[in-house]
């Protein structure tokens, strides 16, 4: 059908920029800390000014250890920015949930700074809770846009069916994990998931179905 194949986009450059900012962090901190002992050096003597500068220093290093402790949902923008690029139009809805349209389909995406845990057969776990039970609320959510898109002329062949995806934080999976319907998967791994989908909708369908589903989603008393 129309609409492409679904391109990837190329590397932009901006990750150098990445460590400039870390060596400019560090500099301020040490010069945050050496200031601090000096002045307390000055107040008192140079062992309480040694160990203002010191506590400073730890001060900043265990803030930066704890901040890395529970990461956010890492390359989330990269991944909404690679469906845009291989031809997806992505709603957002809310602060983390996300519908994309495209050549592939349509997907209802939730993305969690939670942490994907496999607990041996037992399944997963997200954030200690068990997987299943976010699989739920997210199928129901994808029951819904699918009900609003029935009358679409693309629902009769099943190419509109909302197929659902929570996006997780954390190494886990490392591929793709079917909850019972539901994906479980790392922002990027799930976006080249997507954009390796046959192509399934037409660019005129994925305009109209995502025309659609902002009227349904924006709508007051809709859904």
């Amino acid at each position: 059908m129309g609409g492409g194949g679904a391109s990837r986009p190329g590397r932009t450059g901006r990750p150098s920029a990445a460590p400039a900012g870390r060596w400019v962090r560090f500099a301020v901190r040490a010069s945050v800390a050496a200031a601090a002992g000096v002045m307390a050096a000055g107040f008192l003597d140079w062992r309480a000014g040694a160990l203002v500068a010191g506590l400073t220093a730890l001060t900043y290093l265990l803030l930066g250890t704890a901040g890395r402790r529970i990461p956010a949902a890492r390359g989330l923008r990269p991944a909404l920015r690679a469906l845009r690029g291989g031809g997806y139009r992505v709603i957002r809805e809310g602060t983390a949930r996300y519908v994309a349209v495209g050549p592939g389909g349509v997907y209802l995406l939730v993305a969690t700074r939670r942490q994907a845990v496999r607990l041996g057969g037992r399944g997963w776990r997200i954030g200690g809770a068990p997987a299943e039970r976010l699989a739920e609320r997210l199928s129901a959510q994808a029951a819904r846009l699918d009900r609003a898109l029935a009358s679409d002329p693309a629902a009769a062949d099943g190419s509109a069916t909302a197929a659902a995806m929570l996006l997780v934080a954390g190494p886990r999976p490392e591929g793709v994990a079917d909850l019972g319907g539901v994906l479980l998967a790392r922002p990027r791994t799930g976006a080249r998931f997507v954009l390796g989908r046959d192509d399934v909708l037409s660019a005129e369908d994925a305009d109209r179905i995502a025309e659609r589903i902002e009227r349904h989603l924006f709508t007051p008393g809709s859904g």
